[in-house]
């Protein structure tokens, strides 16, 4: 039995903290926790879970490439009006990609942040 009891928090690389904050507020509705400085930025997604986004010295995001030459992401975020909100994102101009059907995995979308880190946005597992 894992003695973790959840994720509190999660640090995120930003070129620009106050460009990749206003993304998240807008785009992803998350509260600005603590005020905007060049260094630092405390998201809340939701009482027990904020991010972080912190300026990194040189441009740089949290997207990896797998051994077998995938691109993927560090971060799934579930969402509600999954539909609503890639419609949304995309007529807002955020870097979206087409929303794919996992079968029963649910569906999901990628997001890229101001910064490329690239999030994996999911509908949840299907009913």
């Amino acid at each position: 039995m894992s003695v973790v009891k959840r994720i509190e928090c999660v640090y995120l690389p930003a070129t620009n903290t106050e460009e990749s904050s206003k993304w998240y507020i807008n785009h992803l509705g998350m509260k600005l926790l603590r005020a905007v400085d060049e260094n630092q930025v405390q998201l809340g997604i939701s009482p027990e879970q904020t991010i972080f986004l912190i300026k990194s010295k040189e441009p740089i995001n949290v997207t990896y490439t797998e051994i077998n030459g995938s691109e993927q992401c560090i971060l799934t975020m579930e969402v509600g009006n999954f539909e609503e909100l890639h419609s949304k994102m995309k007529m807002n101009g955020a870097h979206v990609t087409d929303i794919e059907d996992n079968g029963g995995c649910g569906r999901n979308f990628f997001a890229y942040d101001p910064a490329g880190n690239k999030i994996d946005i999911w509908s949840g597992w299907p009913k």
